[in-house]
């Protein structure tokens, strides 16, 4: 069987010139050699862009003004002089169904690194275990994990106004009203809403939740007293705190917070064995490239030791992540997520 495309000049014996008229004389095969060379080297794929060749969307599944948001804009702001090229990260904010809206955004979004999630507890765990259908996603296995950028306590707060200055005179005031004090959280199934119904159930307090649209509006509901108490990232309500807007009676973990170490744990003030804490993490759609996740590991890590970000952070109330790497980050999350379904079962706050 021949190997000449039909229609091609024949050779008509070993070592016969071409007819000249059918154009192949030397320079006619010398220039078939250079438009060979060149389809050879227009079929080779191009080289992939280097990684970031535009600006990348930095996902905040809260509304602005909160811990998570503080965090992803500080991420926003300094993980692009770490990665170089052109470098730009601009925050967007998707708040709604207890932040899972934002996290299902990002999910569903392109796996190439240019679209990410820094979420909390509240988005990569809490709503997962309490709200399934809402947030049908495993933390760790249906996103590609990234860092975490730094954990943080929980505060219970009362409004100032109120004059309860101790986690016994709230408890007791719950229990006088059966039922009729309301608590804020930042949205149906988050982590502040499971922090304070785990509240009221070790502690045998009843109370309505009521839920808000991000931390800032859960301070504005506590400062108007529309709710009796929350619990919530200190991170987020750190400034109402300060300011004697707000009374912080607790913290949900085991130890004291260093930035109030007069405020006892939940468990020192009588509620014995309560602890709990939040964090923040990022990660990006499952199945972007390998390398491009590790650009942006390095990036957070690298952001995470400056120490204008570490300060900014540790005022506020997180506690900054130091070196997580891929995989410790994709364990971390993992590990919470079974930890939250614990606490979910035992509310009983799984929401259908």
């Amino acid at each position: 069987m021949s190997c000449i495309p039909s229609g091609s000049a024949q050779i008509s014996g070993e070592g016969a010139t071409p007819p000249r008229a059918a154009g192949f004389g030397r320079r006619a095969f010398a220039g078939l050699g250079l438009s060979g060379a060149a389809l050879a080297l227009g079929a080779r794929p191009a080289r992939a862009a280097a990684f970031p060749d535009r600006a990348i969307s930095v996902i905040v599944p809260f509304a602005p003004g909160g811990a998570t948001d503080l965090a992803g804009r500080l991420m926003a702001d300094r993980i692009g002089p770490h990665l170089g090229g052109d470098g730009r990260a601009v925050v967007e904010n998707k708040p709604g169904a207890g932040s899972a809206l934002g996290a299902e955004y990002v999910r569903r979004a392109k796996p190439d690194g240019y679209t990410l999630l820094v979420g909390s507890a509240s988005t990569l765990a809490v709503a997962p275990a309490a709200q399934p259908k809402v947030a049908p996603y495993n933390p760790a296995e249906d996103f590609t994990p990234i860092a975490v950028i730094g954990t943080s306590a929980m505060g219970l707060v009362v409004p100032a106004a109120s004059g309860i200055r101790s986690v016994p005179e709230l408890v007791a005031k719950l229990k006088k009203g059966d039922g009729a004090d309301g608590y804020a959280s930042s949205g149906v199934g988050g982590v502040s809403h499971l922090a304070s119904a785990l509240f009221c159930n070790m502690a045998g307090a009843p109370a309505n939740h009521i839920p808000y649209r991000g931390g800032s509006s859960v301070a504005e509901a506590l400062i108007k007293q529309e709710v009796t108490f929350a619990i919530d990232q200190i991170a987020s309500i750190v400034g109402q705190i300060r300011d004697g807007a707000l009374t912080l009676l607790a913290v949900t973990t085991t130890t004291r917070d260093p930035n109030f170490p007069d405020v006892p744990t939940l468990s020192e003030a009588g509620v014995k064995g309560y602890e709990l804490s939040t964090w923040t993490a990022m990660v990006a759609p499952k199945g972007i490239p390998p390398e491009v996740a590790e650009a942006l590991n390095r990036a957070v890590n690298a952001a995470l030791q400056e120490p204008a970000v570490r300060e900014r952070l540790s005022t506020s109330g997180t506690d900054p992540s130091s070196g997580s790497t891929l995989a410790s980050t994709r364990q971390f999350l993992a590990e919470q997520f079974a930890l939250f379904q614990k606490v979910v079962d035992r509310t009983g706050l799984r929401i259908d």
